[in-house]
């Protein structure tokens, strides 16, 4: 099991991770993140917040992603099957491109479901960007449902697309 909770010192390797994927994003169309989204600020919050958790492996690590109850809004429009009291919702996900191809993001995707199923959630509500293909992979892979397009911010060009995982 590699999944833990984050803490302050392991933003360096966090930020460090989202660096490397950033250009990569963004050479496949897909400008979800930048330079400036997410900051460190924003994985601090996290880290205060007990949401941010990340997957360490022999002393190296490899991924992070947020579980929480942070629903935004627009996810009011989406036909879920499960409410939110129900669900968390998984945002900032990401692989160090180093050991992309691995399984790292199916493994701590089973880790969080492990994790939130003795919590007695019942499963996970997630977006990410309509060009973001190689998220929308791992949902479908990992048994996540399409469920719609919402908006996320005052650009109206910038879709995203929703997807829910029931686990019961």
């Amino acid at each position: 099991m590699c999944l833990r909770k984050a803490s302050v010192e392991d933003l360096p390797d966090i930020l460090k991770i989202k660096e490397k994927v950033v250009p990569i994003m963004q050479a496949s169309g897909n400008g979800q993140w930048s330079d400036k989204y997410p900051n460190e600020e924003r994985f601090r919050e996290d880290v205060e917040d007990g949401s941010l958790y990340v997957c360490e492996e022999d002393d190296r690590i490899k991924g992070f992603a947020v579980v929480d109850d942070k629903h935004p809004y627009p996810y009011d429009d989406i036909p879920w099957e499960l409410t939110r009291s129900d669900s968390r919702a998984l945002h900032r996900m990401a692989v160090d491109p180093e050991f992309q191809g691995q399984g790292i993001a199916s493994g701590m995707m089973k880790e969080i479901e492990t994790l939130l199923i003795a919590e007695g959630i019942k499963g996970i509500h997630t977006d990410t960007a309509l060009e973001n293909k190689k998220m929308q992979y791992q949902f479908e892979k990992n048994g996540y449902e399409f469920k719609g397009q919402l908006n996320l911010d005052e650009n109206l060009k910038d879709w995203y697309v929703a997807y829910e995982k029931v686990f019961i």
